[in-house]
């Protein structure tokens, strides 16, 4: 078999054909990565890893029911262009997820934990399909195949596949603008309309950024293969219309309704102040310059040990570096360099990268199939080390599992080594093995199995994807459906809102000082935020512990606590309270409440 490399060599013209030499690959490796096979079997793993038991706990992290409150205002006649997040404040993103949220709820009739994630599971699958696609289209369909089975199965992208959070939608659009960029200067295709709808929805996504790096690399891309030409092409007074059109009008309405309020949190916090920083701006994740390298390194696990397999071809075998693996590289640099800059650094901001990334991968890897002499001691010890590390990580997931069953005083024990001082956790763990039994006891074996094939078998750099992937639906799996609802159960605060509303009744409830989003979600109640200097302050307040440690003297002798939250933390911290003013009268829920 021979193995072809495509090359535009300018703008608007077709590919040409380099041939490359016999190729080593297995002829089945060609048949389940074409579309008939590749599409049915990528649907498969999104649908495993991304959509099983989306809906199965409840939301216990801060990021997630902050974004549900806003879809919960919209969903229950609180406004569609700008809704005030728990009835109080301002949402600080833009609103295509929500609008996508709210939709889903309508017709499942009701918000719940499982329509607010489902964009986000969505859009994970569509991107993995998409990266196929276009991968297909531009190089080859082995390297789209992996790809796109990198993709879904990176660490950093499952976690954002599966929570409610704004970043997957984001994530999506721009690797459609990326892809669809380079498929015009590349000249395979004539439409212009998907670029700057993709961009437009970006934009509404998350903001600005949407156009911001979209722009930053096609511009980059054109200056190094020298395509100004490309620029006219582009029909870019169009394409400014378009976006004007699709995205402007809501930033328009947006500042109408919310006025000065929107434009400084919006618009400027959100952005120019969340990326340079300020003196008076305290929030969200201000990290060194170095950080995202290290989130990225930790993200895009378990892949990141089979990079070293790309230096080294990069190195020994380096390949014709053409327009579109420049641009690749390009996409995967400027993503990175401009949030490495930001103010404000977090891991998932990197997602719009890992398409690239994924590709990258992919292509050195089909490189390796097609030609693996020179890598072949290298896949071969990377093979027993993957091998090694699942065989492990099976091993020690049914031991803990069949702890948790036996002696769950001994996996506290063991939990509170490294930090984890929440002595409910184990109970957890112990009922969600129960319930799932079959998959606690299935799921573990299957990865010691996959390990033990991965040290055993004949080391390919295509056995070695593949094992890896399906370890990794494995332990997804395991992670979906017992580890994290267990975690869940363990710090939400669903039960405690719901005990905090039976205690009080219809009596006035405020937050002192700062608004719990759980507590804000699971209430479907608009609670007001109450400061130490008011005046007049509600019979109860919600407080977090910490806040009431520094309280003033006049609150200490008004309230008093009544109910202490769950932790929020795993490690035993993070509780709220419910105080109860002195003077106030007992609610008559209250003689059915255990306080």
């Amino acid at each position: 078999m021979t193995g072809t490399t495509k090359i535009g060599d300018k703008a608007g013209t077709a590919p040409l054909a380099i041939t490359t030499p016999p190729s080593q690959a297995p002829r089945w490796l060609d048949t389940i990565a074409q579309p008939l096979l590749a599409i049915p079997s990528l649907s498969a793993v999104g649908i495993l890893i991304f959509f099983a038991n989306l809906g199965g706990y409840p939301f216990y992290t801060k990021g997630e029911p902050r974004e549900a409150v806003t879809v919960l205002a919209m969903a229950t006649g609180g406004g569609v262009i700008l809704p005030m997040r728990a009835g109080v404040e301002l949402p600080s993103k833009p609103l295509l997820m929500h609008w996508i949220a709210a939709l889903l709820s309508m017709l499942a009739g009701g918000v719940s934990e499982w329509t607010v994630r489902m964009p986000s599971a969505i859009f994970a699958l569509a991107g993995v399909l998409v990266c196929y696609f276009y991968v297909r289209r531009l190089f080859e369909q082995r390297a789209a195949f992996f790809a796109a089975l990198i993709l879904a199965t990176s660490v950093q992208y499952l976690q954002a596949a599966t929570g409610a959070r704004v970043d997957m939608t984001l994530a999506f659009f721009m690797e459609v603008a990326f892809f669809e960029f380079l498929l015009i200067g590349e000249g395979l295709t004539r439409r212009r309309m998907l670029l700057y709808v993709a961009i437009a929805l970006a934009i509404l996504a998350k903001g600005p950024v949407g156009l911001v790096l979209p722009a930053a690399v096609a511009l980059i891309w054109i200056a190094v293969q020298w395509r100004w030409n490309l620029i006219g092409d582009l029909r870019l007074a169009r394409g400014a219309a378009i976006v004007a059109m699709l995205a402007g009008w809501w930033y328009v309405a947006a500042s109408i309704i919310g006025g000065k309020a929107f434009i400084e949190k919006q618009l400027i916090a959100e952005n120019f102040v969340r990326f340079m920083g300020a003196s008076d701006f305290h929030e969200g994740h201000a990290h060194a310059f170095y950080y995202l390298e290290g989130a990225l390194i930790a993200g895009f696990l378990p892949w990141t040990a089979l990079l070293a397999l790309v230096l080294w071809r990069a190195l020994r075998a380096p390949r014709c570096n053409d327009a579109r693996l420049t641009f690749l590289l390009i996409w995967f640099a400027v993503v990175l360099g401009f949030y490495s800059f930001s103010h404000s650094k977090r891991g998932v901001y990197l997602l719009p990268l890992y398409p690239a990334l994924a590709t990258i991968t992919a292509l050195y890897i089909v490189d390796a199939i097609d030609a693996p002499a020179s890598t072949k001691r290298l896949v071969a010890f990377v093979s027993s080390m993957y091998g090694a590390a699942l065989a492990l990580a099976g091993a020690a997931l049914l031991l803990a599992f069949a702890t948790v069953q036996i002696w769950p005083s001994a996996l506290t024990s063991l939990l509170g080594t490294v930090g984890i001082a929440d002595v409910d956790l184990a109970g957890m763990l112990r009922a969600m093995t129960l319930a799932h039994l079959a998959l606690g006891l299935a799921l573990p074996i299957a990865a010691i199995v996959l390990g033990a094939y991965l040290m055993k078998s004949i080391a390919t750099a295509h056995k070695l994807v593949l094992a890896i992937s399906a370890g990794v639906i494995v332990l997804a799996l395991t992670a979906n459906t017992i580890v994290v609802p267990a975690i869940a159960n363990t710090l939400a605060l669903k039960n405690f809102t719901a005990d905090v509303l039976k205690a009080a009744g219809d009596r006035p409830i405020g937050y002192l000082l700062a608004i719990d989003y759980d507590v804000a979600f699971y209430s479907r109640r608009t609670i007001p935020i109450v400061l130490f200097k008011d005046a007049s302050k509600p019979d109860y307040l919600i407080c977090w512990e910490g806040i009431w440690a520094q309280r003033p003297a006049d609150i200490q002798h008004e309230y008093q606590i009544i109910m202490t939250s769950n932790p929020t933390e795993l490690d035993g911290g993070g509780r709220l309270l419910l105080l109860k003013k002195t003077s106030a009268p007992s609610s008559p829920a209250n003689s059915d409440v255990n306080v």
